[in-house]
């Protein structure tokens, strides 16, 4: 079990060995991210939604009229 918190790509670099210094940089500002979230407000209810019942266009997602 885990969570994918980011990455990193270099040119040129093609070794399979994690970076340590990436990798304590991108948790620590995982951590700066997530301390900075706030609960919701009490009250507040979440639900689960179905997918939609058209697909949106792609013209949608940028305002655009299709």
């Amino acid at each position: 079990d885990g969570i994918a918190l980011g990455g990193t790509s270099e040119r040129g670099v093609w070794t399979l060995e994690p970076d340590e210094e990436a990798s304590r940089r991108i948790v620590e500002r995982h951590i700066e991210l997530f301390a900075a979230m706030r609960p919701p407000d009490p009250g507040v209810r979440f639900a689960r939604s179905g997918p939609p019942v058209t697909t949106p266009s792609v013209e949608s997602f940028f305002d655009l009229e299709s």
